[in-house]
Formats: C-alpha cells, structure tokens, sequence
C-alpha cells in the first residue's frame, strides 16, 4: 500500500482503507528554492492540498564574543516552535536571544513577531523518486498466491510444498534466496497474454485454472500481476492447460464481489471483442460513406 503507483490508484479511485479512512497522495520529493536545495512534502486529501518545506533548515554562525547568530527557515510552523524551544532553553540557562535591531526576545513577542514578518510562499518544481523493491512485490504477490490457494484447496495446499516456498517468499530480504515459480510484476512479459484475458480497469481480478498443475492468475486494478503454478508437475507428465476455473473480480472503490467460472469469463471477453469488432467496422463504413461524399 506505500508503493506510490499503489497510492496514486487508491487516490483517483477514492478507495478508503479497511479502517474507513480515505486515500491521501503524496507528491513530496525534492525542490529548488532560490537556487537551493530543498526537501518539499506535498499532501493533497479529499480536504485540500498542503504544500511546505518538508524539513527546516537552522544556519548557525558563531560571532566574535562567544554567541551565535541562527538564521531559521522553513514552514512558519516549525520556524516558530524551533525558536520557541530555543529561547525558554535559553532562559533556563539565565540567558537572552536578541532580535536583528538588538531588543531583547520574550515569549510574549513571538506572536507579534511572526504576524509583522512576511511569510515568503514559495512554488518551486518537485522531483520525486520512487523506491521500488522487487522483493517487494514477491513477498506480497507470494502471500496473496498462498491465501488464495488456502481458500480454494484448503489446509491440503497449505502444508503442500508449493505453500511452504510461498510462506518462505512472504518474508523474503535477499534477492539470492528467490526459489520462485511463476511471474511478478513487473517481470511478467512471458505470461502478458494470459494475464490480458483476466485483467480489467478498476479491477482487482483473481482466477485459478484447474490445469495439471493448477494455476493463479492475479491482476490488480488492471495493471499489475502474476502468475503462479499451485502444484508440482509429476514426473514423466506435460501441462495440461484447462479453461476450467473460479474467477473472483472485485470491482473497485465500492469493493463489489463477483464469482464466475473461467468459462463464463471467456464468453465475456469473446462478446466484447466481437462487439468492438463491430463498432470499428460500424465506424470505417460511416468514414467511407463520408470521404465518398465529399
């Protein structure tokens, strides 16, 4: 749920967690501001957006009699409680902070001190990096593979020896351990067709397929995927593909389940190539009516 592409699709989708509460998109990364360098936090919700410096930033510069000018900048927020924090230490000590003009800081000055100086706003370019780790991804997909083969075959897959390598890979931290069949996204090139023929928009899609051995095919919100055989193949034997199968298809936000057989799902996609077919042979006559026309 952190990955950022995850994150983005929640947000547009509007789909609130499991505890109600709704998406929020996190666009902060790292901006310029007068040619400096600076961590930017940019959150946008349902309520609005919030853009600010991310982090403050505190110049210290010692002057000749042992004191030290501090130069803060930063959200005004922050600013005030680094200064706040500063000064009443200061007073602890039995010491003073004085202002630029030489006037002693007091407590009782900050307010007016921050509603006499103006707060520059700024809207500087963000550049944010995504961290992606691969294992990420298998130690999700492999746990999502090992529930969905608990539900449909029971304690037996659980205890089977295609279970155990896919409770090992739930925890997974190095990439030289990886013993997995299958593909996941996003090394999923091999097996893109067959992925084609479940994934759908707005979608999280699930189907198992009683070939020998039996197989998962996971598509989430249309673009993300895997495939994963769900027993081993006896010796001596080829795989047998079947179009037999349950196919479960959750339809996002409102999270609407579906259950059909993989059949009923390859009569429904066969319709809907035919009736593309259809409106783009409808569409090149009315074009060859037209240029005829003309």
């Amino acid at each position: 749920m952190d990955f950022f592409p995850v994150l983005s699709k929640r947000f547009f989708l509007g789909l609130e967690s499991a505890k109600g509460n709704e998406p929020t998109l996190d666009l902060g990364g790292t901006g310029w501001i007068d040619g400096e360098e600076v961590p930017i936090s940019c959150l946008i919700s349902a309520d609005g957006k919030e853009l600010k410096i991310a982090e403050p930033k505190i110049v210290r510069t010692p002057n000749s009699d042992g004191s030290e000018h501090w130069q803060v900048s930063g959200d005004p927020a922050k600013v005030r409680d680094i200064i706040e924090g500063k000064l009443r230490k200061q007073m602890k000590l039995g010491k003073t902070m004085t202002l630029q003009d030489g006037s002693t800081l007091r407590p009782e000055d900050l307010g007016k001190l921050f509603a006499e100086n103006k707060t520059v706003k700024q809207n500087p370019a963000v550049l944010k990096t995504i961290q992606f780790d691969y294992l990420m991804a298998i130690r999700f997909f492999s746990k999502l593979a090992l529930a969905m083969g608990y539900l449909h075959f029971g304690e037996t897959f659980s205890r089977s020896s295609v279970g155990e390598t896919l409770r090992r890979h739930m925890t997974i931290e190095k990439w030289e351990d990886v013993r997995l069949q299958g593909a996941v996204w996003p090394e999923t090139d091999s097996v893109k067709y067959i992925l084609q023929v479940i994934a759908r928009e707005d979608h999280h899609v699930i189907a198992i397929m009683d070939g020998q051995p039996p197989a998962l095919l996971i598509s989430l919100f249309g673009e993300y995927g895997a495939f994963f055989p769900l027993g081993e193949l006896a010796e001596g034997r080829n795989p047998t593909p079947s179009c037999e199968g349950t196919v479960w298809r959750i339809e996002l936000p409102d999270r609407k389940l579906s259950k059909l057989t993989m059949n009923a799902l390859i009569a429904e996609r066969s319709e809907e190539a035919r009736r593309r077919a259809r409106e783009a042979l409808i569409t090149r006559v009315l074009h060859s009516r037209v240029d005829h026309r003309i």
